[in-house]
Formats: structure tokens, sequence, C-alpha cells
């Protein structure tokens, strides 16, 4: 009856277990009940608090990685971690557009952030990081500007560690557009987010 009872429990143990792959694995081949995770340490290498400042300008960001985010839809449901985060933009002209750095612990569902997203890029994907190392990796993420929400745009971050070339450790981002939409009637249409250049953020 003991050997019974280890079996039994053995084999509960073992199909309650979440296959588990690398992330980078996920895009173009959704599997049903896998655990896509963050094995290489590409998200998990960005959480924290980052920031970029010159002059009057100023953009802050605060990442934090999720493990095992469940996402369903159609009937297919898997796990995977995702990165997410908030954000202050304070333009050249001193002029605070965003800052919802307090709503970081404001949402159970964590796509309700801001920042939020978990793409891996290898260096040769577009816009090819021409200085990358061969191996190197990036996340792209998706920037919600709240005023804004009709705006498709990604965030692109390039991770690099301390003294790699004599600098602390940074991260470069690059926001760019991602789908050019049809503006509602009546409203702006103005970019608000500092696009289509690299920032330098340092850790804090």
């Amino acid at each position: 009856m003991k050997h019974i009872l280890i079996i039994l429990l053995a084999t509960i143990s073992v199909l309650s277990c979440k296959a588990q792959v690398p992330l980078i694995e996920k895009y173009g081949n959704i599997t049903n009940g896998i655990y896509y995770q963050d094995t290489n340490n590409d998200l998990g290498k960005l959480q924290g608090i980052w920031l970029f400042e010159d002059n009057n300008e100023i953009f802050k960001i605060e990442l934090i990685r999720k493990e095992q985010y469940l996402v369903t839809y159609s009937n297919i449901s898997y796990y995977h971690d995702v990165l997410y985060g908030e954000y202050q933009y304070v333009n050249a002209n001193n002029n605070q557009v965003v800052n919802t750095l307090n709503n970081i612990n404001a949402y159970t569902d964590v796509s309700e952030h801001l920042i939020y997203g978990n793409y891996i890029m290898e260096a040769t994907h577009l816009p090819v990081c021409d200085d990358c190392l061969p191996d190197e990796r990036r996340v792209k993420v998706s920037i919600k500007d709240p005023e804004r929400a009709y705006f498709d745009y990604n965030m692109i971050i390039r991770h690099v560690p301390a003294q790699q070339f004599g600098a602390p450790e940074h991260i470069i981002v690059r926001i760019k557009m991602a789908d050019m939409g049809l503006y509602p009637e009546g409203e702006p249409t103005d970019d608000r987010l500092p696009l289509r250049r690299e920032l330098i953020l340092y850790k804090q």
C-alpha cells in the first residue's frame, strides 16, 4: 500500500509540472500547457529602476519580471515570463508628460501596465544592432501613452553590463511607432514620447 501511495504521489507531481522551454522558442509555435521561461535571464537583468537625464529632459522607468504569467485564448493556455513596468517622462521643455511610477503595484493583471511584453530579439533582428555581440539579445515591449491609447508604440531595450564599455551598468532604449493606425476623429495626433532616438538609462 505504501509503494502504491508513493507511485501515485509521484505521478500526480509529474502531471502537475508544466513543461518548460526557453522563452525565445515561444514565437511562431505556441504549444498548449507549456511554460515559456526566461531561462537566459533576458528579462531578469532588466529589472530595476533606470534613469535618463539630460538637462531638463528625464526618462525614468521601473521594470519588473512576472514569472509564470497565465495566458488563455481560444482553446490554448500557456504560461510565460513577462516584463512590465511604469515610467516618467519630462520633455526638454521641462514639462512632465507622463508619470505613472506610483502605479507599479496598482494592477493585479500585469498586462494593464503601460510597459508590457517579452519579445526576445537577436542582434540581427530589425532594427539591426551593429555593435551588439553575436550572441547578444534585446527585448521588445509595448509602451503606452496614457493620453494617446490609440497610438501603438514599441520600446526596444538593450542591456549593457557594467564595465563592458568602461561605463556603469545601463540600458539603451529606442521607442518607435509600431503601426500606423487610424486616429479617432477630434483626438490629438502628436507624439509625446521621445521617439526615433536612443536613450541611455543608468541603473539607480
